[in-house]
């Protein structure tokens, strides 16, 4: 089957941005980071009318690769639209350990995370950073099925990964020339 809309969803540090840039790679889709989309300058909140009209419109075109979950906010829009949803079930202690990793990395080089959002300590905090990492390998265990289980997603096919080994495998041997076998 050929991959031409792909969602990439997972906890925060299971490489969902990573995955959807080997993915666009490797079948020509445009890559889109929701994250880019939900977040203004300053870590501001953009409005989510705002942000499901741009996902709708992401959703209208015909390839594309999307990292990042926002279930609750767009899923009823983007996921009836896609074709393959990859979800990345890693360990909580692997997720968790990459994202205060990566958290330390950005607040010490001063990092430029998204176009006006540096990260900092005050948005760790605000944003509770580290306790949805921490909570949010759970919820993904009772939210991707309840999504899949949706009439308007009957078309997905899902192909849940486990571990970083699993996602190597996976892309080796599943994915070559932008078709997978799932």
């Amino acid at each position: 089957m050929m991959m031409r809309r792909t969602v990439v969803v997972g906890a925060a540090g299971t490489g969902k941005t990573t995955l959807a840039r080997e993915l666009t790679g490797r079948t020509g889709g445009r890559l889109t980071d929701l994250d880019l989309l939900f977040w203004g300058p300053g870590w501001s909140r953009r409005p989510a009318e705002d942000f499901r009209a741009d996902v709708r419109r992401l959703a209208a075109d015909e390839y594309w690769v999307v990292a990042g979950s926002y279930l609750p906010q767009v899923a009823d829009v983007l996921w009836p639209r896609a074709e393959l949803v990859v979800w990345l079930d890693l360990p909580r202690r692997v997720s968790f350990s990459r994202v205060v990793r990566r958290t330390v990395r950005q607040l010490v080089g001063a990092e430029e995370v998204l176009p006006g959002c540096y990260q900092s300590l005050r948005a760790v905090w605000r944003d509770g950073l580290l306790g949805s990492a921490w909570r949010d390998p759970a919820r993904f265990r009772d939210a991707v099925p309840e999504a899949m289980d949706h009439p308007s997603c009957r078309q997905l096919q899902l192909v849940r990964l486990r571990s970083a080994g699993q996602v190597r495998r996976w892309l080796r041997t599943q994915v070559a020339d932008g078709r997978t076998t799932t």
